[in-house]
């Protein structure tokens, strides 16, 4: 985890009190989302990221594919339009990226690779993602200091970090905590296809799926007609079998689930993602050569 020292930080204790009150609930949420976790740190192991990230996503969405925060963050990493314009992931009437597992996972994973290389400390990345680096680097420059739970940042902030921070010490003491996490072998096995064409229910028929089971997994397309981008528009399904019907299958849309609607008792609030219109060009600075760090082999940077 980020936090290794002990004893804990007064704002990290206080949000593992609260977490106590929600083992059942923690429990229930990381079974259901056994897939999408194992998906997640394969990404992880590959990019040489630490595997804590996963806890990200937790609080984030409580791995959700479908939800839209009323700021418009949107998806299991809960992104803002500016953040996936920034990191290539498409945001149309027709095709929003931001709920795409592979697509998303992928900006949020190489946007947590910069914030750790601009800022050097997990804390510190963990609440730019939240609030916005501009606007994290503005509070130290402010204080003069780098501790997070000292900056001049949003309550909401530094609650997000202590919760992440408070997720670790949680989960990897269960026995000390009295928390049982499930086994993540266990559920089905997710799996991505990358077509030569962008047709969610082309694919879909081609492979014999049932339109139903891949669209619950893809909400990422908005219209069963409309134009898509171009490829890559990786497509998320299930080993698991479901029945098939037959003749052609039309493709429905699922509208997006309001995230503060759900009332679950993980979330505090949403990722503002980059900010460098207001806070400066950031990772435009002619000092850092591939600021995002997309044509370079990542360096590992948490064992």
């Amino acid at each position: 985890m980020p936090r290794a020292a002990a004893p804990l930080p007064p704002e990290v204790t206080a949000e593992l009190q609260y977490l106590l009150r929600q083992k059942a609930h923690i429990e229930r949420t990381l079974a259901r989302a056994r897939p999408m976790i194992r998906l997640i740190r394969t990404e992880l192991r590959q990019r040489q990221l630490p595997e804590w990230l996963l806890l990200v996503p937790l609080v984030e969405s409580s791995y959700r594919l479908d939800v839209i925060s009323h700021a418009g963050a949107a998806g299991t990493w809960q992104l803002m339009p500016m953040t996936a314009d920034r990191f290539g992931v498409p945001v149309t009437p027709h095709f929003d990226g931001r709920y795409s597992l592979p697509l998303a996972t992928g900006a949020a994973l190489n946007y947590f690779h910069w914030l750790h290389g601009y800022f050097s400390e997990w804390p510190l990345a963990l609440a730019a993602y939240n609030a916005g680096e501009g606007r994290v680097m503005k509070a130290i420059q402010r204080s003069g200091h780098r501790q997070v739970y000292r900056l001049p940042l949003p309550q909401e902030t530094r609650h997000y970090v202590a919760r992440i921070e408070a997720l670790g010490e949680l989960l990897s003491h269960p026995e000390r905590y009295g928390i049982a996490p499930p086994d993540l072998g266990g559920g089905e096995e997710l799996r991505v296809a990358n077509p030569k064409h962008c047709s969610l229910q082309r694919w879909g028929e081609e492979m014999h799926l049932d339109s139903d089971a891949l669209l619950t997994l893809n909400p990422a397309w908005r219209s069963s007609q409309g134009r898509v981008p171009s490829p890559p528009c990786p497509i998320l399904y299930s080993n698991a079998p479901s029945v098939q019907r037959e003749g052609k299958q039309k493709i429905k849309v699922v509208f997006p689930v309001s995230l503060e609607s759900l009332h679950d008792p993980l979330q505090l609030g949403t990722a503002r993602g980059l900010d460098m219109d207001s806070q400066g060009p950031l990772l435009d600075s002619p000092s850092v050569k591939d600021p995002l760090r997309l044509h370079t082999q990542p360096a590992p940077l948490w064992r």
